[in-house]
């Protein structure tokens, strides 16, 4: 009877070691989906407090991790799936621009782990967060109140585009709220200039960085043989991006290179992942921009006439649509800069 109980426990230990598969990790902020062997993307929810996407690539040897979540909490979440999927240990972190939703989550890896990111994101970040924080203690309460009382008084269909918004932004504002107690500002050390590769045994890794767009300054991470990219905010699937912290003109540029590669699935920043059409999909959005901004220019209307930020039909269905206002603007100011010049 011992041994038989021996062999019992012995089994169950076993069988609690072994790796979990992608789909049986459950998370209420983000789902995972494998895009290939060791390759993994982790997808906002709608309701959690994740923000953005966050990709997980295993070269065989280490694994690196592609942005890091706007809430720590999440991020200690990821990093038990990694452990429970049994991959190789987390030795890289990318930051692929200097946005809060990209890098708060830095602080939870051990000081053994290489945070990566431009000379500049490092610079933005060291800049920005403290004044960032600053913000967000003082106004992110007020928004939170505001987003809880609608949860808490909505009646209808749960399914509605009305009743998301406020699983969207009520989270974000949560953890804003918090930031001043729970964020110790991380910052990377460890850059980029332009190209660094981080190949193992099993894959190639490609960070890649041509400077400004989406912000003053981001970062990809390509897998040349499995056909994938991590594009951090330069490319939103079906959400509108926020331009008022970049470049269009070069941002364009980005999107033109990144044409170049061979790419199978990608992951944008924000928005389910998808196919290498997305990348068009961003440069329309963004001709469509400007070509906007020109006609008001070009025919001496006033931006304020509230009718001019009214979205074109064919992003009407997308997500953040606050963003568009400010999106015009920044492009017609854009151009009268230029004008003027």
């Amino acid at each position: 009877m011992k041994s038989i109980l021996i062999v019992f426990f012995a089994s169950i230990l076993f069988n609690s070691c072994k790796n979990r598969p992608a789909d049986q990790i459950k998370s209420d902020n983000f789902e995972l989906v494998e895009l290939g062997d060791g390759i993994y993307g982790c997808i906002h929810k709608f309701g959690g407090k994740a923000i953005c996407n966050v990709g997980i690539v295993d070269n065989g040897k280490e694994t690196l991790i592609f942005d890091s979540f706007l809430s720590p909490d999440v991020t200690e979440e990821l990093l038990n799936a990694v452990k429970e999927m049994g991959l190789s240990p987390v030795k890289y972190v990318v930051n692929s621009h200097f946005h809060n939703d990209h890098i708060r989550g830095n602080q939870v890896f051990s000081k053994d782990v290489k945070i990566i990111s431009t000379r500049r994101t490092k610079e933005l970040i060291e800049e920005e967060e403290p004044l960032q924080i600053a913000y967000e203690k003082e106004n992110a309460p007020a928004r939170l109140f505001y987003y809880d009382s609608l949860y808490n008084s909505f009646v209808g269909d749960k399914q509605s585009r009305e009743y998301k918004q406020i699983l969207m932004w009520r989270p974000y504002y949560e953890t804003l709220s918090n930031s001043h107690i729970e964020v110790k500002t991380q910052l990377p050390n460890l850059f980029v200039d332009s190209l660094l590769n981080l190949n193992g045994p099993n894959r190639k890794i490609q960070l890649i960085s041509k400077g400004e767009g989406h912000t003053p300054s981001d970062l990809i991470m390509y897998l040349p043989d499995d056909r994938i990219l991590f594009t951090g905010d330069l490319i939103f699937n079906k959400c509108h991006p926020y331009v008022a912290h970049g470049n269009i003109s070069k941002w364009k540029a980005w999107l033109d290179f990144m044409n170049s590669l061979e790419v199978s699935n990608l992951m944008p920043g924000h928005g389910q992942i998808g196919p290498k059409e997305l990348i068009d999909k961003m440069k329309d959005y963004l001709l469509d921009l400007e070509s906007s901004a020109e006609d008001l220019v070009k025919n001496n209307v006033p931006l304020e006439k509230p009718e001019n930020f009214l979205i074109p039909d064919k992003y009407k269905d997308w997500w953040f649509d606050r963003f568009y206002e400010y999106n015009l603007r920044f492009a017609f100011e854009s151009l009268n800069t230029k004008k003027t010049k």
